[in-house]
């Protein structure tokens, strides 16, 4: 049985009775010498020294761009602060973080401030910030943030902005009419000229727009087995968490990268604007990002298992925990 846990040590109640293959009417016979049989072992938590949490991924686009990192979610700047072990209370964002974003030279490009509205506030704001200047983002230039909250030792990371990767070839092809649900499917082929010399890691995104350009819906890889790809691990993402499918280029450096798949999208998004374009994003990585996405996703593949090996989370944050990554996207639109 387990005892309460205090803020020093986890009690716990271990048995010695060791595993055998007894039959039924043997482990009978025994429940008697089991209760007897317990120990108590103490626990100790570990020392804790609260440090930053934070995520953001710079890229490229307008610093107003508001809208697309609404749909690129992972890419608006958070912050929190670690907890103990075995403190079990729901992990909540800080709104009084100080962040900036300096340049090679030292100079201050880009301050935040907090997206939490002044009174009342929105659900999922806690924590999360947008840009208060107007400077944006330049592939190939290096950039460093530094993240303060009251009380806590500041944070730092560096980047380099990768550069884009134009889409070279792309096309779509209608497979069907909707279904009762309203899914739809189509054969989606994008190609781009990978950078010689050096390993560089991707994502590739697929979403819907109205004939206004406004965005509806996200594709999504219907069959992963039917496409024909020239990288295994070449998979259609969508931002966001699970559906994050980054993908490396080694063995493949200065080649043409092509992926081609069956993908489906469910009609409007919900809006009642009928899709007539298909826009295709090249997303240009940072090396931190792809290693964090990747290990994001295998700790989310080990939830619930308690025979999975411990699985920690990439981080470039230092003092402390967390992602500064980099995206610069080359985006191209296709008439339905």
């Amino acid at each position: 049985m387990l005892m309460p846990i205090s803020t020093t040590s986890l009690a716990m109640r271990n048995s010695c009775f060791t595993r055998s293959r007894l039959p039924l009417v043997a482990l009978a016979s025994t429940s008697l010498l089991l209760a007897g049989c317990e120990t108590s072992i103490d626990v100790p938590e570990p020392e804790h020294t609260p440090r930053i949490a934070t995520s953001y991924v710079l890229d490229a686009g307008p610093a107003n761009d508001s809208l697309g990192r609404q749909l690129f979610s992972d890419r608006q700047p958070f912050v929190s602060v670690s907890q103990r072990l075995f403190d079990s209370r729901e992990l909540k964002g800080r709104n009084d973080a100080t962040i900036e974003v300096r340049d090679e030279a030292g100079t201050v490009v880009q301050r935040y401030r907090s997206a939490r509205p002044q009174s009342g506030g929105t659900f999922g704001t806690d924590g999360y910030y947008q840009p208060r200047l107007s400077y944006q983002f330049q592939p190939g230039s290096t950039y460093q943030l530094r993240v303060a909250v009251p009380g806590i030792e500041p944070a730092e990371s560096q980047l380099t902005m990768p550069t884009q990767v134009p889409v070279a070839t792309a096309s779509f092809t209608q497979l069907s009419s909707p279904d009762p649900y309203g899914g739809r499917k189509g054969r989606l082929s994008v190609s781009f000229d990978d950078p010689a010399g050096s390993t560089d890691y991707y994502l590739v995104y697929a979403r819907l727009l109205d004939a206004q350009g406004r965005f509806l819906t996200w594709a999504f890889a219907d069959d992963e087995g039917d496409g024909t790809v020239s990288i295994s691990a070449f998979k259609l993402s969508v931002p966001g968490g699970y559906g994050t499918y980054p993908f490396s280029d080694r063995g493949y450096e200065g080649r043409r990268l092509t992926l081609t798949n069956t993908v489906q999208y469910y009609g409007d998004g919900g809006t009642g604007r009928g899709p007539r374009y298909i826009e295709v994003v090249v997303s240009h990585v940072t090396r931190d990002l792809y290693l964090f996405y990747n290990s994001r996703r295998v700790y989310q593949d080990n939830d619930g298992n308690p025979f999975s090996e411990p699985t920690p989370l990439h981080s470039n944050i230092k003092p402390g925990f967390g992602i500064f990554g980099g995206a610069t996207d080359a985006v191209t639109r296709i008439p339905l």
